[in-house]
């Protein structure tokens, strides 16, 4: 019965620890948007969910490890196992990031293919038709236009892009949490090579080995399950974030033709 309410109580503490995590990152870049007019719209509860989501996969990992799972032979095997609680937690979050982008992008790729036939959110497209307008009514020269047309572009599409290339730039550390684990896995299968001996039982060391070898494996195939969704992702997201430059381009040098 006390393990049954201290692995609730673990469980529950991390899902909250791990909502309270992400929700403070929505925040973040919530603010950010908002510089840009942007609303917030369901980050929030997205965020909320992926946080709890994850922070109740490591609760039930650990309690899983502790009380269920054969007795961890040492701390080199513990930091391996807390490789998996890298590994979620880390995904979650790039998780958050990759569907805070792509929903940004649907609300752009809609304004765009709309335009001005119905009253739209508050999108960067709407603000780039607002600074190209300006810039048209000041009267420069097609030279001098183009030129500070190309730097509100850039400042705008950065919104997004900067954050994918963040994100892809820290997405390629994801792999390397598995890695630890493999690292763990070897060095327990060392240790115990170190200790084989004439008198030793070949059984209890091969068995012994074989718990090394499964945790390098299962933490790197972990790794690698998460990071290949993600990464691919993100290269989407970075080509709706092209599209939607060549369609902000398209716009001045359609005006410019008219």
């Amino acid at each position: 019965m006390l393990e049954i309410i201290v692995a609730v109580l673990l469980s529950g503490s991390s899902a909250v620890i791990g909502a309270i995590s992400l929700l403070q990152r929505a925040e973040t870049q919530g603010k950010e948007d908002g510089h840009y007019g942007l609303v917030r719209g369901n980050t929030k509860t997205i965020a909320a969910i992926l946080g709890g989501a994850a922070g109740l996969g490591v609760g039930v990992l650990f309690v899983y490890f502790y009380f269920k799972a054969a007795p961890a032979s040492g701390w080199i095997e513990w930091v391996g196992r807390g490789s998996y609680a890298l590994i979620i937690a880390a995904f979650s979050g790039h998780l958050f990031s990759l569907i805070h982008i792509w929903m940004r992008l649907l609300d752009e790729h809609e304004d765009l293919r709309d335009g001005d036939a119905k009253a739209q959110k508050p999108t960067l497209t709407v603000r780039r038709r607002s600074e190209l307008k300006s810039l048209q009514e000041a009267g420069y020269e097609a030279t001098e236009l183009r030129s500070r047309d190309d730097e509100v572009i850039e400042e705008l599409i950065g919104v997004v892009g900067d954050r994918l290339i963040a994100g892809q730039r820290s997405l390629s550390r994801l792999p390397f949490y598995g890695y630890l684990g493999t690292v763990c896995g070897i060095l327990l299968m060392a240790d115990e090579l170190t200790n084989l001996s004439e008198a030793t039982e070949s059984f209890k060391v091969l068995r012994d080995m074989a718990g090394g070898l499964v945790l390098a494996f299962q933490t790197t195939l972990a790794a690698l399950l998460a990071y290949l969704p993600l990464r691919k992702g993100f290269d989407a997201m970075m080509s709706k974030v092209a599209q939607v430059e060549r369609a902000w381009i398209a716009m001045r040098d359609g005006n410019a033709a008219g």
